[in-house]
């Protein structure tokens, strides 16, 4: 299991695309490189640790057989990255738009939400070609989420063995489409 660093990093890069948007949108208001070069460069340091920290965590977690009682895709949630994507664009539109409240969302966003639900799907991850399902387990447990290079899993009966990255976190171990 992944210890609070890896957690932490499976959170965060969550927000390279949109450390990615802000520079572009701080690039086309201010034409100045500083502050986009350096959200780019944390980007790209966030990406890199998140992509080593996965993988280790790939390789290294213990299987575990599991009994599904239920499974719902959680691809869904791509919509609301793009809404999110989109916000630091919004000064365009209005005008008394101000960082200062940006900085204070952002901040109440992960000192509340985040932990409340930690296992998140993940855009990086996405976009690397895996796929969320929710699934509930035959003792009951629910709200688990599997990572799955499995386009579609329509047969609760396919997910026999899994990996445990967090509490809620789950790894297929069955690769394919």
């Amino acid at each position: 299991m992944a210890n609070w660093f890896q957690r932490a990093i499976y959170n965060l890069a969550n927000a390279v695309p949109l450390a990615g948007m802000t520079a572009l949108a701080w690039w086309l208001e201010f034409k100045t490189w500083y502050i986009p070069v350096i959200l780019l460069v944390i980007a790209c340091v966030v990406t890199v640790i998140f992509s080593i920290c996965f993988c280790y965590g790939k390789d290294n977690c213990s299987n575990k057989n599991i009994n599904v009682s239920k499974i719902i895709s959680k691809d869904s949630w791509l919509i609301a990255y793009v809404v999110a994507y989109i916000l630091p664009f919004s000064y365009m539109v209005m005008s008394d738009y101000h960082i200062v409240s940006l900085v204070v969302f952002g901040l109440m966003l992960v000192l509340v939400f985040i932990p409340a639900i930690m296992a998140l799907p993940n855009i990086l991850l996405f976009l690397c070609g895996y796929h969320f399902y929710e699934l509930e387990t035959d003792t009951g447990v629910g709200d688990y989420i599997l990572i799955s290079k499995r386009r579609r899993i329509r047969n609760k009966g396919d997910i026999k063995t899994v990996m445990r990255l967090f509490e809620k976190l789950l790894i297929d171990t069955k690769e394919g489409m």
